[in-house]
């Protein structure tokens, strides 16, 4: 009886410290969202223009039992990759936090030589971390471009022919609501078609599989958007009962030399679908060469952090040239 006694004793000491660590691996389950309002990826800057700057909240959003247990960190890196920002805050009652920056004043202002701006691709990264262990349980990265104001691309430099149609042919894929209408990279528009905050396209302006570092700015520079689109159904077909898209979309980015984004699921980028089935990625055109990207669905009340979660829609390449 005494041996049992001390096997049992055993066993739930080993049960004890299981549960007392399981915590820990579903950390991630304390974020509710995060994102970046406006969600603007082009400032120009121009002194001459007034009432030009506009503030830009980066924030995240925690379940309210843990508010105590992670702060919210805020990094600004400039596009030589030199860091000019970094700060922590911790979280509201309501489970908030958040740091605003005012742009394109805030580029300007940390640009070594403002007779020469940092013009470029800024990158601005949030991240939720526990305050004992100071790991990071989730991330988001965004890449803004800072761009001159001054400079006004001609069209042609913006709306060059490419091929013709399409070049990226359309796999079928469907599910449950969800089915693949169209995909591409390219240079687009959002343009609002409706009162509600959904009721809004993307409308290709140039779709190939290969553009210039020089397109891309000039196209953001013109308040376009260059990046890859995924499109689908209308969002009013797929609302949950809180009347939200049911289904998100992440992708996994590899690059020319060999990094990859998106590949941990725990660190994948979740995109709610603000428009009819298009959600727009940016890139980072200081790297050359040959990309690949794979696209992804997940209904969004399944854990991002699990593989199992995300249903793959396919993939295609293209390539950033000089």
């Amino acid at each position: 009886m005494k041996i049992i006694l001390q096997k049992t004793a055993i066993l739930l000491s080993f049960l004890f410290c299981l549960l007392a660590t399981t915590p820990t691996a579903f950390a991630q389950s304390v974020v509710i969202d995060g994102g970046m309002s406006p969600d603007q990826s082009v400032w120009a800057f121009d002194r001459d223009v007034r009432d030009a700057d506009k503030e830009a909240t980066f924030w995240f959003r925690v379940q309210k039992g843990s508010i105590y247990q992670y702060y919210f960190k805020a990094q600004v890196f400039r596009p030589d990759g030199s860091e000019v920002w970094n700060t922590s805050y911790g979280f509201d009652i309501e489970g908030y936090a958040s740091e605003k920056l005012t742009f394109p004043f805030f580029f300007y202002g940390y640009s070594p030589n403002k007779l020469s701006p940092s013009f470029g691709i800024w990158k601005v990264r949030t991240a939720v971390y526990e305050k004992e262990t100071k790991r990071e349980v989730s991330v988001r990265e965004y890449s803004i471009a800072f761009t001159d104001g001054k400079k006004q691309p001609r069209s042609s430099d913006v709306l060059s022919s490419g091929k013709s149609g399409n070049p990226f042919p359309v796999p079928s894929f469907q599910y449950k609501q969800w089915r693949l209408k169209s995909w591409g990279i390219g240079i687009y528009d959002e343009v609002t078609i409706g009162p509600n905050t959904y009721d809004r396209e993307i409308r290709a302006i140039d779709v190939r599989d290969a553009f210039s570092v020089r397109e891309a700015l000039n196209a953001w520079g013109k308040g376009h958007k260059f990046g890859a689109m995924l499109e689908g159904p209308p969002v009013n077909t797929y609302l949950n009962a809180n009347q939200l898209p049911q289904y998100v979309f992440g992708y996994i980015l590899k690059h020319p030399d060999g990094d990859n984004n998106g590949k941990n699921p725990q660190y994948r980028i979740s995109s709610y679908c603000n428009n009819p089935g298009a959600v727009l990625f940016t890139f980072d055109v200081r790297k050359l060469g040959r990309y690949r990207i794979e696209f992804l669905l997940r209904e969004r009340d399944k854990p991002s952090w699990e593989e199992s979660s995300w249903v793959p829609i396919g993939g295609f390449d293209f390539t950033l040239t000089q």
